[in-house]
């Protein structure tokens, strides 16, 4: 009965470390991450750097650069609950931080330093887990 009861607590200790394994690699920044599980996937567009002075920069003059960064489509804006400034994770590629529109309303955009870098291997993405950024301080 008393290696019965030591295997059991024993366990329990186990299962505990893992868990905490699991939540701490969701958490970015200390910022809370909510898994979403909506399984839509969306179509994926590339801006590039030689289409303009308009496709260099976000809506808040922030430099665009094909390393970090995405635009979202307003559709996907207002079904997910997300701001400029959150993080969603796309499997794949990655947590990439919100910073422009998508000029496409259920898709996806990339800021891209060649033809196809994105499309060519993702097609089409879907997102899985949003990082809700802090609100910016009252001015």
């Amino acid at each position: 009965m008393k290696k019965l009861l030591i295997l059991l607590i024993s366990l329990t200790f186990v299962c505990t470390l893992k868990a905490s394994d699991i939540i701490g690699d969701l958490v970015i920044k200390g910022l809370p991450v909510k898994v979403l599980s909506s399984g839509e996937s969306y179509k994926v567009f590339e801006q590039y750097p030689w289409e303009g002075r308009a496709s260099k920069y976000g809506p808040k003059g922030n430099r665009l650069h094909s390393d970090y960064g995405v635009g979202v489509g307003r559709n996907i804006f207002r079904s997910l609950h997300l701001r400029h400034g959150d993080w969603i994770h796309i499997p794949g590629i990655g947590w990439r931080q919100i910073n422009e529109f998508c000029s496409k309303t259920n898709g996806i955009e990339f800021f891209a330093s060649h033809r196809d870098e994105y499309k060519s291997q993702h097609p089409r993405v879907t997102i899985d887990m949003v990082v809700f950024a802090l609100p910016s301080p009252m001015q």
